[in-house]
């Protein structure tokens, strides 16, 4: 396709790199941080119970150990680590339900996206930013400590 081919409303692939672009550059702030990390925290909670249930039909009881062993490889990536479970002390079957819970955690926040109207007739979407999931983490590992210790 010659470069006369091309569509005016599809942006060259390095226009903004070669300093062409007009969209915003940082991520746009959340307004409500509060009732957006609720809604993240309901979320999470919901994955983690549909992987406890599973992981009950192993004989596995995921607990607050458990969990915060998931939630700090979890914080560990957020900050540009491996995010490497610890699981010396855990059998196979326990190490299988935690992989599954952290490798379906850790796509989380590039399955919640947030929309940047950039022009009247476009919009951007942007991924969670890490430093928002890490605090999100923070309130999930306190709810849970919450949790257990209203139990």
């Amino acid at each position: 396709m010659s470069r006369d081919n091309i569509p005016a409303t599809t942006r060259p692939l390095f226009e903004d790199v070669l300093g062409g672009s007009n969209l915003p550059s940082d991520k746009p702030e959340i307004e409500n941080r509060k009732t957006e990390a609720k809604r993240v925290i309901k979320r999470i909670f919901g994955i983690i119970l549909e992987h406890r249930e599973a992981s009950l039909q192993l004989d596995v009881d995921l607990g607050w150990e458990e969990h915060s062993i998931v939630i700090a490889a979890l914080r560990d990536h957020a900050n540009g680590g491996l995010g490497t479970l610890k699981l010396n002390d855990y059998d196979e079957i326990e190490s299988h339900c935690l992989n599954r819970l952290f490798e379906e955690l850790v796509e989380e926040p590039s399955n919640i996206l947030y929309v940047t109207p950039t022009s009247p007739s476009t919009t951007r979407y942007n991924s969670m930013d890490p430093s928002f999931w890490i605090e999100c983490l923070n309130l999930l590992e306190r709810e849970i400590l919450s949790n257990i210790s209203n139990q």
